[in-house]
Formats: C-alpha cells, structure tokens, sequence
C-alpha cells in the first residue's frame, strides 16, 4: 500500500513538473515573439526617422535652389532703377 502511495505521489509530482515546463516553454515562446515584435517596430521607427530627414534635405537642398535663382534686394534694385531709366 505505501508503494502505491509513493506511485501516486511520484505521478502526481511528475504531472506538475510537465505543467511548469509547459508554463515555461509558453512564456519563453512569448517573450521570444514580443521581443520579435520590438524589434521589427524599432526598425520600422528608423526607416520613418530616415524617411523624414531625407526629406528634410531634399527640402533644404531646394530652398537653396530657390535662393539662389531669386535675385538678391541690390540685383532687384537695379533692375527697377534700369527700367524706370
């Protein structure tokens, strides 16, 4: 009779570390996936960051364009004054 107790007990010991091991397995599937998801909404943040100062340059890059191409106040001046002649 205290065989069978100790089989119960061992099989009943047994069931519950299988059930810890699940627990575990499941909770390191988990943080496998979440740590996964982080990452690839880290990287999609930096292709965004890149986006916008590429963006940024380009818009940079075209106000400069544009400055140089208006005549300065002095150029204006001289051509008013030259028409007005």
């Amino acid at each position: 009779m205290a065989s069978a107790i100790n089989a119960k007990v061992t099989a009943r010991i047994m069931a519950q570390h299988r059930h810890l091991d699940a627990q575990i397995e499941n909770l390191e599937r988990k943080m496998n996936e979440t740590a996964d998801t982080i990452i690839d909404l880290k990287n999609q943040k930096k292709k965004i960051k890149e986006r916008l100062q590429a963006m940024s340059l380009r818009e940079e890059r075209q106000n400069k364009k544009e400055e140089q191409s208006r005549p300065s106040y002095g150029q204006q001046l001289d051509l008013f004054n030259n028409y007005h002649r």
